[in-house]
């Protein structure tokens, strides 16, 4: 299946609206609690970046959110993905892979050089993230060096092009 990543737009509020709730709902077992006027307000460039996943049918089926990061140990600017939902009938396709990839590259636009995010309990995630990040206790996990130049690069690629070129958890340490 073929799917387009994009920036989220206000259009898209009535969609997030209920992916959020879905999410909430089988993630932490508790309503969302935002509102759609708070994420027209906060969302789009303001607070939070936010992109989506349309399938064929142009049906939203999946969204990222991430934020600006600045790792101080270092002096290098980031981002931190801070959520990610996909669709249950869409797992399984690479779907993340393509948020993510996405992600670092806007991150790489705007001058960041490392991307960060949390696999939680979901074991699918972690075996994603272990496959090309430095995981930490607690489950956090970056990108960063050769591997994140790496996984920028693959932003637009499809799918099997990008399992295929995912960067090797080694290059995280490689400038």
């Amino acid at each position: 299946m073929t799917y387009l990543i994009r920036k989220a737009t206000r259009n898209d509020i009535q969609c997030l609206e209920k992916l959020l709730n879905i999410y909430m709902q089988e993630s932490f077992q508790r309503a969302w609690g935002g509102t759609a006027q708070r994420l027209e307000q906060h969302g789009f460039g303001h607070e939070v970046e936010m992109i989506v996943a349309e399938a064929s049918e142009q049906e939203v089926v999946a969204f990222a959110a991430w934020v600006s990061s600045y790792d101080l140990h270092h002096c290098m600017k980031g981002g931190e993905v801070i959520d990610l939902y996909v669709c249950p009938s869409h797992r399984g396709h690479g779907v993340a892979m393509l948020l993510i990839a996405r992600i670092a590259m806007a991150i790489q636009e705007h001058g960041g050089t490392y991307i960060k995010g949390q696999a939680l309990d979901n074991p699918a995630a972690q075996r994603l993230y272990q496959r090309c990040a430095r995981c930490f206790p607690g489950t956090e996990c970056y990108v960063s060096g050769r591997a994140f130049r790496q996984l920028a690069e693959l932003s637009g690629k499809r799918v099997r092009e990008i399992v295929s070129h995912m960067p090797e958890t080694a290059w995280n340490y490689e400038p």
